[in-house]
């Protein structure tokens, strides 16, 4: 038998050090992940699946979100909050983290996860709950997935890419696609620089270039001081290492990385939409995997979206998004995004609301980058 142990807080430094025990961990699921994002529109819920033992077997951090408050026009800001008791929803990234290689004792473990995932639902009435499984689990087969839908959660497989990082740079750099090389060389041609952030002023060049993309999608960082403390204190932590790219000596694109049990992410990439802009992120992604491989990382997991098949209609248009970090010569890695709604009623809402936005965003990303 499992115990479920529930709560908002932990002992950070056991909860990080419990996840080393896995391979497959990564940043999304630490304490320092949770706890820099934590404000009073976000809070944690800590997940452990203790055994007979007391010993942790299993474990997901699941973020509860009210509103996007911090990250959104004023307007969408005022109406989110109105509406807050539709919009409440709780997500996790690449877990859970299940402590055994045994597949009959992972099955009963993760049943017991998902009927702790019942308990939250229904304690912070959540519109919906939703999950992305760790690419690097090599375990996940049939049998679990099917534990995920007799549990009455939609499965939707996504698609990574994962670069080696053990492999010479050498053999790296020969599977990126001939054109991204070409890219990369001409962004030096051209006199693009690339360094890493190092001052608070560089800090807020960085957040001033995000609030300039992120009018882009007709959104807002209403609370620029915030943001920028918020990145420092990762940064001083060393929980995140951001590469700008200059032209001319101004900042046209920028990536942030988050690296935990040696597997690095990049957690935000922007861009100012200027021409030279192209070249700065190609150069950046470059910088990353170098980097990472020189800091003696051992995946780099460039991240990805829904696998999206020739004949399926691509809704959210991310097939340029994945074409483009396919290019960099990863190993394609299929996972999956487990979905369960609250209360259909709500949902349905909560849907509505999303299509509306989502036409919003889609109007303004079309016209904003021309007038910027």
């Amino acid at each position: 038998m499992y115990k479920i142990k529930i709560m908002t807080n932990t002992d950070n430094m056991k909860w990080d050090s419990n996840l080393l025990k896995s391979h497959y961990s990564t940043y999304f699921q630490t304490s320092k992940y949770i706890e820099v994002n934590k404000k009073m529109e976000y809070f944690p819920i800590f997940i452990y699946i203790i055994d007979d033992n007391d010993i942790v077997v299993a474990q997901l951090v699941i973020q509860i979100i009210k509103t996007s408050v911090t990250y959104s026009s004023s307007i969408l800001q005022k109406i989110l909050k109105l509406i807050s008791n539709i919009t409440t929803r709780g997500i996790w990234l690449y877990g859970p983290i299940i402590h055994t290689q045994d597949k009959k004792q992972r099955l009963e473990i993760l049943s017991t996860i998902l009927n702790a995932n019942d308990q939250i639902i229904k304690k912070y009435n959540l519109v919906f709950l939703e999950g992305f499984s760790p690419p690097l689990d090599d375990l996940i087969d049939e049998n679990y997935l099917k534990i995920f839908e007799n549990k009455g959660y939609k499965i939707t497989k996504f698609v990574t890419y994962l670069t080696d990082l053990t492999k010479p740079i050498e053999e790296i750099w020969s599977k990126v696609q001939k054109y991204t090389k070409i890219n990369v060389k001409r962004a030096s041609k051209r006199a693009i620089t690339i360094k890493e952030l190092e001052t608070l002023e560089e800090m807020k060049e960085f957040v001033n270039l995000h609030q300039k993309w992120a009018k882009t999608k007709g959104l807002e960082i209403l609370d620029l001081d915030e943001k920028i403390n918020e990145l420092w204190n990762k940064h001083t932590n060393l929980i995140e290492k951001i590469f700008l790219a200059f032209k001319n000596n101004e900042l046209i694109a920028a990536i942030s990385l988050s690296f935990f049990n040696n597997i690095v992410i990049p957690t935000q990439v922007l861009n100012s939409y200027s021409k030279a802009a192209s070249l700065g992120g190609p150069a950046l992604t470059w910088k990353a995997i170098t980097w990472a491989k020189e800091a003696n990382m051992k995946i780099y997991d460039i991240t990805g979206g829904p696998l999206i098949l020739e004949n399926e209609i691509d809704v959210d248009n991310t097939k340029p998004l994945t074409h483009y970090k396919r290019k960099w010569g990863g190993e394609e890695i299929i996972h999956y995004n487990f979905l369960i709604p609250g209360g259909k009623t709500k949902y349905e809402l909560y849907q509505k609301m999303f299509r509306i936005l989502r036409i919003y965003h889609d109007l303004i990303r079309r016209t904003r980058p021309n007038k910027l």
